[in-house]
């Protein structure tokens, strides 16, 4: 149980008793797969981009008629199977 009177203080060289990456973004062989400061981003969005299409809207404009129609076009029915026939001689009863 922790003593309530000595307050818990993060040490200030948290990676190396964690063994955490570096938050510098510094490559380590223990974590191959880390994404540093380095590594991230860096690009720039264009100011004259624009969206070709708005999800949102066309999410909106969607009613209960336009899906219904969409799933019949998608929907893929099983192959019906056909009952065997009976021998001949033999009636259904």
């Amino acid at each position: 149980m922790s003593d309530p009177s000595k307050p818990f203080i993060l040490p200030p060289q948290r990676e190396q008793i964690t063994s955490e990456p570096d938050p510098g973004g510094r490559w380590s062989d223990k974590f191959p797969d880390m994404i540093g400061y380095k590594s991230q981003g860096g690009g720039k969005v264009p100011a004259d981009f624009q969206w070709t299409t708005n999800p949102k809207q066309w999410q909106e404009e969607l009613t209960p008629k336009t899906l219904a129609s969409r799933y019949q076009q998608l929907r893929v029915l099983p192959a019906t199977r056909t009952t065997p026939a009976l021998p001949e001689g033999t009636q259904k009863e």
